[in-house]
């Protein structure tokens, strides 16, 4: 899942609701090191997102447009 383009409903079921909107508020993400900016992301708890499967891809990267365009079909 990419932290970028994730919806709040996916990125509750790794975070929770309320760590969920406090993740999209601070997007786009360039960094794990600027996701450890956003209140209550240390390092444990971004080393947990990336163990489930959490990703960083940057904005106009194609593998970002090809994800999103596979998810409007």
């Amino acid at each position: 899942m990419d932290l970028n383009t994730a919806s709040v409903a996916a990125l509750t079921k790794l975070v929770g609701l309320e760590s969920a909107y406090d993740l999209i508020l601070w997007r786009p993400y360039l960094s794990w090191e600027e996701v450890a900016c956003v209140p209550g992301f240390d390092e444990a708890r971004i080393a947990e997102l990336q163990a489930a499967g959490a990703h960083i891809r940057l904005p106009g990267d194609p593998r970002t447009l090809r994800d999103e365009a596979a998810r409007r079909l």
